[in-house]
């Protein structure tokens, strides 16, 4: 794929020559969002969507409060590390990943909150 940045004359011309589409920002390259302002809190969504799902498999199962702190530490504080090697993450996205983590831990199946 070929983004070309501003207006570049032959942009088809030349894609068509090397077997590529022209395509336009932003986009995703290798799970990073190209040309989205990174100091938006919409860049993270992805992330925050990639938690929820996980969480949704996870929350069919009876888990030990043990077992639920494993999986938070070793699988859902793993997945935004990839894309805060490149963004600084805002304040109020990490608030919204640690109130999922947080819930997940306290909460039950159905999501109401219980204390053992």
């Amino acid at each position: 794929m070929v983004i070309p940045v501003g207006e570049v004359e032959g942009a088809l011309d030349m894609a068509a020559e090397i077997g590529c589409k022209v395509g336009q920002l932003p986009t995703v390259y290798l799970g990073l969002p190209l040309g989205a302002p990174n100091r938006s809190s919409s860049v993270w969504d992805g992330v925050e969507e990639k938690m929820r799902r996980k969480l949704a498999l996870w929350k069919r199962q009876f888990l030990s409060k043990g077992g639920r702190i494993i999986l938070i530490k070793s699988t859902l504080a793993s997945i935004p590390l990839y894309q805060m090697s490149l963004f600084r993450m805002p304040k109020s996205v990490a608030r919204r990943l640690e109130k999922l983590q947080r819930n997940f831990l306290w909460g039950g199946a159905n999501g109401e909150i219980r204390l053992i």
